[in-house]
């Protein structure tokens, strides 16, 4: 154990587990943030559907349950597209995909990523 010389070292020693601690806690809030987000209960699969369809997402994309069959931008019919994922695609864009954040607001948002990753996810109609 390595003694302190005065007692500005302990005060820096004091201060340096301190922000050991607060940095600490704020990696355990990181990766609160980084979890999936909630995914609602019940999605307004009809409000949700108008939306895909008013904002055109099917000249670009398929989804089977809006019946959209665009060959542009990937399939969303894919589950492993998560929430979190879909929100921030359609928010800021990338490469060919706009941004829609500027035009639809963050509920509008998280309603199509709500209803993309819903109907995704249910087992095929036989």
């Amino acid at each position: 154990m390595i003694k302190p010389n005065s007692k500005k070292d302990v005060l820096y020693a004091v201060l340096a587990a301190v922000a050991g601690i607060v940095a600490g806690c704020g990696m355990l809030a990181a990766s609160a943030h980084a979890e999936e987000a909630p995914h609602p209960a019940h999605v307004d699969k009809d409000a949700a559907r108008d939306l895909f369809n008013t904002y055109s997402c099917s000249a670009c994309h398929s989804l089977t349950d809006a019946g959209a069959t665009g060959s542009v931008g990937p399939s969303l019919d894919d589950p492993a597209l998560t929430r979190d994922f879909i929100i921030g695609r359609v928010t800021n864009g990338q490469g060919a995909m706009p941004s829609f954040g500027g035009q639809l607001s963050d509920d509008e948002i998280a309603l199509l990523a709500d209803y993309i990753v819903e109907v995704n996810h249910q087992a095929p109609a036989q």
